[in-house]
C-alpha cells in the first residue's frame, strides 16, 4: 500500500469533519471509520517500509564486493571525518550522512583498516543523536567493534546490525523519512566508491586485460540497479516533505541512466556472452550523476 493511499484515508478524515460540520450523516461513524482507516494505511506504510530496510543490501556489502574482486583501497574516495559536527543542525542531513559513514565503515573494515574505522564509529554517535538513533551506536556497540577489530567479518557483522537497528528505531518512533534517507546516503555512497574505482583505474593496460579485471567491477555496480528500484519504493512510501521529494527526484535520474543507457551492458554481463568489451566512457554518466547527488549530501 503506497503513501497516496494514506493521502486518500487523510482525505476521507477531512470529508467526514466537513459533513460533520454541516450537521450532515451519521458523522460520528464516519469519522471513526476513515480515522481507522488512516491507522491501517499508516501501519501498513510502516510495515513495507520495514520489509524493505531488511531486504536491502547492508553497507558492507559493496565494499567487501569491491575488496573480493580485487580493487585497491583508496582512502580519498571517504567521507572526511572532520565534517562530522556540521551535520547535526539538520535531522535530514544527519540521517542521509549517517547512512555515507554507514558505507565508509563498511569500506574501511573490508580493507582492515580498523583503528580508523573505529574512530569513524565513535564519531557517528554524534549524527545517531539528531537522527534518533542513539541506542544504535552506543558505547556497547562501539566496545564490540574494538574488541573485533581483528576480524573483518566480525566488523561487517556489526556494522550492519547498527544500519538494521537504526532503521527499526526509526520504524518505531514512525520516523520513516529518517530512515528512507539513512538508507538513500548509503546506497549513494556504495555506488559513489564503485564507480570512482572504476573509472580511475588505470588505463595503460591492454583492453583484454583492462576488461577482464574491471567486469566484476562493473557488475557489482549494476547489480545496484534492484536495490535502487526497492529504495524508490521507500521513497514513495513514506510521507511526503522536501527532503523526500527531492531525493527522489535525484534517484529517479539515476534509475534512467541504468534502464537506459546502461541496460545493454546489463545484458551483455547477464548473458556472459564473452563479447562483452568495456569502454571507458561506459560508466561515466552514471558515475557523474551519482558523484553530483553525494557532493550535495556531503557539503
Amino acid at each position: 500500500m503506497k503513501f497516496n493511499q494514506l493521502k486518500l484515508s487523510s482525505l476521507a478524515l477531512a470529508a467526514a469533519v466537513l459533513v460533520s460540520s454541516c450537521g450532515g450523516g451519521s458523522s460520528k461513524e464516519e469519522s471513526s471509520d476513515a480515522s481507522s482507516e488512516f491507522d491501517a494505511a499508516k501501519e501498513q506504510v510502516a510495515a513495507d517500509v520495514s520489509k524493505v530496510l531488511k531486504d536491502l543490501p547492508p553497507p558492507s556489502e559493496v565494499p567487501y564486493l569491491l575488496m573480493n574482486a580485487g580493487a585497491e583501497f583508496d582512502a580519498g574516495l571517504i567521507n572526511s571525518i572532520e565534517k562530522m559536527e556540521s551535520y547535526q543542525a539538520s535531522e535530514s542531513k544527519a540521517a542521509l550522512n549517517l547512512g555515507v559513514y554507514a558505507t565508509d565503515i563498511g569500506y574501511l573494515a573490508s580493507y582492515e583498516k580498523s583503528e580508523m574505522a573505529l574512530d569513524y564509529m565513535g564519531e557517528c554517535q554524534k549524527l545517531a543523536a539528531p537522527v534518533g538513533v542513539a541506542e544504535a551506536i552506543d558505547y556497547g556497540m562501539i566496545s564490540r567493534f574494538e574488541s573485533n577489530m581483528e576480524n573483518k567479518d566480525s566488523l561487517a557483522v556489526i556494522i550492519n546490525e547498527v544500519m538494521q537497528k537504526s532503521g527499526e528505531r526509526l520504524s518505531e518512533l514512525e520516523e520513516l523519512n529518517s530512515a528512507a534517507l539513512l538508507l538513500a546516503g548509503s546506497w549513494i555512497e556504495g555506488v559513489y566508491i564503485s564507480t570512482s574505482i572504476v573509472n580511475n583505474y588505470p588505463d595503460d593496460l591492454p583492453e583484454e586485460s583492462r576488461t577482464l579485471i574491471l567486469e566484476p567491477l562493473v557488475k557489482i555496480v549494476m547489480d545496484q540497479k534492484t536495490s535502487l528500484n526497492d529504495l524508490l519504493q521507500v521513497m514513495n512510501d513514506v510521507p511526503e516533505t522536501e527532503d523526500i521529494t527531492s531525493m527522489r527526484a535525484e534517484l529517479e535520474k539515476v534509475k534512467a541512466i541504468y534502464d537506459g543507457e546502461l541496460a545493454e551492458v546489463e545484458e551483455q554481463i547477464a548473458n556472459n556472452t564473452g563479447d562483452f568489451v568495456l569502454q571507458p566512457s561506459t560508466l561515466d554518466n552514471l558515475s557523474a550523476e551519482v558523484s553530483r547527488i553525494r557532493g550535495s549530501i556531503v557539503e
